[in-house]
């Protein structure tokens, strides 16, 4: 589980922005914090000694979108294809040793997020190829920012702002195609704030043209009052 807001705040943003990025696709499976059981020799199930991986997030094409309660590699055919481990103090050297464990299990992209360590970049995009993992470069986006591409998303990973710690996260997805990023909770926040308020606009615009008409039904009931007043006299 997540040990820090920080923490916790990039992996709901990811999670959320993907599974809304691909609603709709039934042979995509976006999740998090699950076991992957990826070789039965390894697999604690029968052998407790052995802890399978639980990414933060991982995302998988050409399987069912379905609940599960773990991924198990030799059941479902294929690794995931993607990996993002949102590094904290305590789990720093096991995340970054979980690279040779990727790349035995097949996984095509890891990419690590690490916002606390000042020896390296904070955002790590790594390729599998023929003899392991190679980095990914980064590249400049839109609106000026930095972000490393993943080729099997199609969506670059960026850091949007630096600084302190807040509820938002710095990490986020931007979709190439669109020049556009991909929502977070605090747009999806954002964007029924504003429902709301246009809401209650619209009922409070409504509410006052009801009582202009009705104001304007007694003043004709007055005047043909008045007028039939005047024809009996």
């Amino acid at each position: 589980m997540p040990e820090n807001m920080r923490q916790l705040g990039v992996i709901f943003d990811c999670l959320l922005s993907l599974r809304v990025h691909w609603r709709g696709r039934p042979d995509v499976l976006v999740s998090s914090d699950q076991f992957i059981h990826w070789d039965p020799a390894y697999n604690s199930r029968t052998n407790p000694a052995n802890s399978p991986p639980s990414p933060d997030l991982y995302v998988v094409f050409g399987v069912s979108n379905r609940l599960r309660n773990s991924y198990v590699v030799w059941e479902e055919g294929k690794p995931p294809d993607f990996v993002l481990e949102v590094v904290s103090p305590s789990s720093r050297r096991r995340d970054k040793e979980k690279i040779d464990l990727y790349a035995k299990m097949g996984v095509p992209e890891f990419f690590l997020y690490d916002p606390d360590d000042k020896r390296g970049p904070a955002l790590l995009g790594l390729e599998l190829r023929d003899r392991g993992y190679v980095p990914l470069p980064d590249e400049p986006l839109a609106k000026g920012v930095i972000g490393v591409r993943s080729k099997t998303l199609g969506l670059c990973l960026c850091i949007k702002q630096s600084g302190p710690a807040s509820p938002e996260s710095p990490l986020c997805c931007y979709d190439p195609t669109t020049g556009e990023f991909l929502p977070t909770v605090a747009d999806f926040a954002k964007a029924r704030q504003e429902a709301a308020e246009a809401r209650k606009a619209a009922e409070a615009r409504q509410e006052a043209a009801e009582a202009k008409l009705e104001a304007s039904k007694a003043e004709v009931a007055e005047l043909k009052a008045l007028i039939e007043k005047m024809r009996r006299s």
